[in-house]
């Protein structure tokens, strides 16, 4: 009942300290694995992010280096026909496909339209005639977090006070290190970084922006691609409205306060770019942007288009590609993995990165996926197996802790037994009750046997201490197993005809001459009659037998007892084992005389076995090679 109490306990143990960590772990593990997609998308996210917003930094320095060279480079035309000076800064600078001049009341002074005017300038006039002479409006765009940075940073604000409270109270000690440090926003470019940044991280202050912008008249539009990346499907479903916002303007508000730029316009769905710049004399000059010139500017600035692991380009109003690698195959281009707009003077115009391989998420996701599986059967299995093998450990040692308590008290009552039959023929024999000689003779016959029955005890005790030290020494020599099985039946019969056993001994016909310790192989014989002795039931009968068999002595002792299960014929010879150990077991035993038994036969080069006897009982054999261990 305590054995399976302790099995119990140790049960819950287990399960409780390995079996549900363990499967807690795994659940962490495998929920880790479904947002694995999801998690190497968002990786390949934050790098392309990246590079995406180096290269429309890039364009944007480059479309300030354009406006300071065609400022840099604009002539400054007098006189009734300037014609012939624009054509010269239109022959020597590639950007410029027709250049225009006006006077400070904004009539145009160049090109006329005349019947000499060329194809050039008459779809010039056309498009343009109706804007620069400030009669038409177009719409300018600008960065909408720009354009509210004022009230998104009244908007923000409040959040990061209130972070900055959390953090200061929570760690005072460390306030220095570990509180979120306010930008200085006394620098512009700092300052516009941290508008762009609070407006982008803020679903709701987008919302709120864009409702703002839409109620003073400013729109803004969708934007002509869909990126397919989804890691924030709240963000993303916001940013598909574009960052920038229009305002219908006439050519002298664009101007006013400003001495040079450019100007993006629409024409028939055609973005076009007009360049201008204001002289001392108040006139302006300008010129419309070749498109192609403009475009390769701009392609100039971008890294190798291609890569094993995404195709970058820049899309121009209309969502299509201004270059096209080679390996880049059939493709929807707007739908890129992830794109990013340029900049106001670009209006439609996006950056954009595509996945070389559209599969390369799910492919890689499902072999880190795989990878972690196997980590987690791993780990798992290896958690289990420990947790088994430190539970069988752990009820090894209980056990062995319960058969040494045993062990010491039969021990005890083994060693009691022989000294209270030592005592009590001695005071007999001290008191002269035995009154004929043959009794005295009997009794201390009696007494030397359970003198030798004692030694073997406390020397079966003696082996099992010095175990695991230092290897037993024996005092080898040429012994005849049948002389020693004679003297031992001789020494032990008295005892055991005293407690009713019938002692029979067949010696073999001719002598067995064995290499032994004659001690320590008597020790091992009287170890198997002793059990024989214990287990012996209604039938009290052991027989002891020599015999030589094929080049081997054997030794048996054969007795009527309750006999041996099959499946514990190899436990028994274990060390404390027994059919039945409890305390108050009918049979006593120490547990050890068949293991100390069985260890010295195999340091003898022999071998020991038990079988059952036939009619009931068991049979134990001592097997010894004739001549001794080779």
């Amino acid at each position: 009942m305590k054995s399976r109490k302790t099995a119990a306990r140790l049960g819950i143990l287990f399960v409780g300290a390995v079996v549900v960590p363990a499967g807690i772990l795994a659940m962490l593990a495998i929920r880790a694995i479904d947002r694995e997609e999801a998690y190497v998308e968002k990786q390949l996210q934050q790098t392309l992010s990246t590079e995406l917003a180096h290269v429309a930094s890039l364009i944007g320095a480059e479309l300030d280096k354009i406006r300071e060279e065609l400022d840099r480079s604009a002539p400054s035309p007098a006189g009734a026909d300037p014609g012939s000076l624009l054509d010269s800064w239109k022959d020597g600078v590639s950007l410029i496909r027709m250049p225009f001049l006006l006077n400070p009341d904004f009539e145009i002074l160049w090109p006329r339209l005349t019947a000499a005017a060329g194809q050039d300038q008459v779809e010039f006039l056309k498009s343009n005639q109706e804007f620069i002479t400030n009669k038409a409006e177009t719409p300018v765009y600008a960065n909408i977090a720009l354009a509210f940075q004022e009230q998104i940073a009244d908007l923000v604000q409040p959040k990061l006070d209130d972070q900055l409270k959390k953090t200061e109270v929570s760690s005072r000690r460390i306030e220095t290190e570990s509180s979120p440090q306010k930008p200085d926003l006394r620098k512009p470019a700092l300052q516009r970084q941290k508008t762009i940044k609070d407006f982008e991280e803020n679903p709701e202050v987008q919302q709120w922006v864009y409702q703002q912008a839409k109620e003073r008249g400013q729109q803004s539009e969708m934007r002509n691609v869909a990126p397919s990346a989804n890691v924030l499907p709240q963000k993303q479903a916001l940013r598909q409205e574009s960052i920038y916002i229009s305002e219908l303007k006439r050519f002298n508000d664009i101007i006013a306060g400003t001495s040079s730029g450019i100007i993006p316009r629409f024409s028939r769905d055609k973005l076009t770019f007009l360049f201008w710049k204001k002289g001392r004399d108040g006139r302006i000059v300008g010129g419309l942007l070749d498109q192609a010139a403009f475009r390769n500017r701009l392609l100039g600035l971008l890294p190798a288009l291609y890569s094993p692991v995404r195709i970058l380009t820049i899309l121009d109003e209309n969502g299509r590609p201004l270059a096209v690698p080679e390996e880049s195959g059939e493709r929807d281009w707007r739908r890129p993995f992830i794109s990013q707009e340029i900049s106001e003077i670009l209006p439609r115009w996006e950056v954009a990165a595509y996945l070389t391989d559209p599969r390369a998420v799910v492919s890689r996701a499902n072999l880190t996926a795989l990878i972690l599986w196997i980590l987690i059967v791993m780990l798992v299995v290896s958690i289990l197996t420990g947790g088994l093998f430190v539970l069988k450990t752990v009820r090894t040692e209980i056990d062995l802790a319960k058969k040494k308590t045993t062990f010491v008290t039969n021990v005890s009552h083994e060693l009691k037994t022989p000294l209270t039959s030592i005592r009590m023929f001695a005071e007999m024999l001290r008191q002269g009750r035995p009154p004929d000689a043959g009794k005295r003779a009997q009794y201390l016959d009696l007494m030397v046997s359970e003198t030798e029955r004692l030694t073997r005890l406390i020397n079966n005790v003696l082996d099992f201490s010095r175990r695991g030290m230092d290897e037993k020494t024996y005092a080898i020599k040429a012994v005849n197993l049948n002389r020693l099985a004679e003297e031992l039946v001789k020494d032990q019969r008295p005892r055991l005809e005293h407690n009713g056993f019938a002692v029979v001994f067949r010696p073999a016909a001719s002598p067995l001459i064995v290499k032994a310790d004659e001690d320590a192989l008597k020790q091992s014989v009287l170890n198997l009659l002793s059990n024989a002795e214990k287990y012996s039931d209604r039938a009290k009968e052991i027989d002891i037998e020599t015999a030589g068999e094929g080049g081997r002595a054997i030794l048996r002792v054969k007795d009527r007892g309750i006999g041996v299960p099959p499946s514990q014929s190899e436990k028994i010879f274990e060390e404390f084992y027994r059919a039945d150990d409890s305390l108050t077991a009918r049979t006593r035993g120490t547990g050890l005389g068949l293991s100390i038994a069985r260890r010295i036969v195999r340091d003898h080069g022999g071998e020991i076995g038990c079988r059952p006897r036939d009619g009931g009982g068991s049979v134990f054999e001592i097997i010894l090679p004739l001549g001794g261990p080779s």
